[in-house]
């Protein structure tokens, strides 16, 4: 019996590849469906997609909008290889839906997609609507937005809440246990920052938190993900260190399975405003949030109101970032296990869990027609 397709693509990026490879996850069950997961090729893709048991890694090429007349002429040809290629794709494998998870990587297939009448659904992560999935949003079949309605301002075709796609390990026990912090060889006495700045890290966020680590480490233990531009200046650091706050510091380029294990542990979180927040509320964790700046359409300011809004979270702006302000902030939450709880509850009180369900049913519908 021939089986029915799907197409999931999530490129680039964690906050695009970790939903793809959850919903990828689900569907791959199904031993009556094909599940196609494509991408760009980038480090985090291979990482991920290549724990799939079943779902076969597809690559295309995309070009990213950026400034410049000769960026843009190269994002342009990009752009026409990627459609070929993906008009290739679509032909030779028939999906019965391709669900997009959107940035610039997903518009080749949106509009293979729809040249060749293909339904398409798409997920938002974020509380504005990102500008490929607005151009794409228009023939979507669906639009799944992590934030309420309202909060994107003019009405969206086809919208529906569902809330954010999240692995499932995110919403199981929240219990800590001995063996969490023996992942990091941690103390299970003393408080923990868990630092994170998205899946590259974030260069502003970690120069503060290294000119604050003599400090901080006397009376607490941080899990920093670095990314892999600052990976090397926290290897020197802690070398540098002495051997009792080195066995407080845990520094790593990108935490991947450990991550279920680094928020379980974690008493307080410093954290980007992306996608990864959803992650951070799931586990009931207080959270401080630094916008980065310079994202698309000041999003990531954007999804840190909507929760402060709610008292659910602390913000510090970017451009206030400075090493006084980040350990002030941190050492006074620490100080306040009331503030950090409440701070939690208002936190995953703010999220829609069941995100992941939702979408995963809503494709089935087309592949079991």
């Amino acid at each position: 019996m021939k089986k029915n397709v799907v197409f999931l693509l999530g490129a680039d990026t964690g906050g695009h590849v970790v939903p793809t490879f959850a919903i990828a996850q689900e569907l791959e069950k199904d031993p009556n469906l094909e599940v196609f997961v494509i991408g760009v090729g980038s480090g985090i893709e291979k990482k991920f997609y290549g724990k799939l048991s079943r779902a076969k890694y597809l690559k295309i090429i995309a070009g990213k909008s950026q400034f410049g007349s000769w960026a843009k002429i190269t994002a342009a040809l990009k752009f026409g290889v990627g459609l070929a290629q993906s008009k290739y794709l679509i032909l030779k494998h028939r999906p019965a839906v391709i669900f997009l998870k959107g940035n610039y990587a997903t518009l080749p297939m949106a509009f293979a997609a729809r040249i060749l009448g293909r339904p398409v659904v798409i997920h938002e992560s974020d509380a504005v609507l990102g500008r490929s999935n607005k151009a794409i949003s228009g023939f979507a079949k669906k639009v799944f937005l992590s934030y309420p309605e309202e909060i994107y301002g003019d009405k969206i075709k086809n919208a529906q809440f569902s809330g954010p796609i999240l692995r499932p390990g995110f919403l199981k026990s929240k219990e800590k246990t001995e063996a969490d912090y023996k992942v990091f060889d941690l103390d299970k006495n003393l408080s923990v920052v868990l630092i994170l700045g998205g899946s590259l890290g974030a260069q502003a966020i970690n120069k503060n938190i290294f000119a604050i680590l003599p400090k901080l480490l006397p009376t607490c233990q941080v899990i920093h993900q670095t990314g892999e531009g600052d990976s090397q200046i926290a290897a020197k650091i802690r070398k540098e260190m002495s051997k009792d706050l080195q066995k407080r510091y845990f520094a790593k380029s990108f935490i991947e399975e450990e991550i279920f294990c680094a928020l379980k542990i974690a008493d307080l979180v410093v954290s980007r405003a992306g996608s990864g927040i959803f992650e951070i509320a799931a586990c009931q964790k207080p959270a401080i949030l630094i916008p980065y700046p310079h994202a698309a359409a000041d999003h990531q300011s954007k999804n840190a109101e909507y929760f402060v809004e709610k008292s659910a979270a602390e913000i510090i702006e970017d451009k206030n970032l400075s090493p006084t302000i980040i350990y002030s902030a941190i050492s006074k939450l620490l100080a306040s296990e009331n503030r950090r709880k409440l701070l939690a509850e208002h936190f995953r009180q703010s999220v829609k869990l069941d995100g992941r369900e939702m979408v995963c049913e809503y494709l089935k519908k087309f592949l079991n027609k």
